[in-house]
């Protein structure tokens, strides 16, 4: 009755995972270098004691991400979103830990009191 069904056709441009990005380490390269410069400008105007600045691993884990994954063409939005991410993360560390901290005190001293 019908005739068999035919291979489907071929795609006219190659897969995006085929398509290799000869510049993939441009966006994490230049993360690695701000992250820490942007972390020092942040700490040496916050304050803060030194012990607190462990807390900086997480924006490292964003850029160490930013370093993995494959190396295609469809993947660098995500390589300069994981790398700028981690530098305003780094950047912005000491308002963030204030703005979390300080709803956390204000509680504490309502529980508390003065006393």
């Amino acid at each position: 009755m019908y005739p068999p069904p035919s291979s489907p056709p071929h795609a006219p441009y190659p897969s995006p995972v085929t398509q290799r990005d000869p510049l993939w380490w441009v966006a994490p390269a230049v993360a690695t270098v701000l992250l820490p410069v942007l972390a020092y400008v942040d700490f040496s105007r916050s304050g803060y004691p030194a012990v607190w600045e462990l807390g900086l691993a997480v924006p490292c884990c964003f850029v160490a991400g930013a370093w993995a994954g494959v190396r295609a063409r469809y993947k660098r939005a995500q390589r300069v979103v994981l790398g700028l991410t981690g530098c305003c993360l780094a950047y912005f560390y000491s308002q963030i830990l204030l703005a979390v901290l300080m709803p956390v005190a204000i509680v504490l001293w309502l529980i508390r009191g003065d006393g």
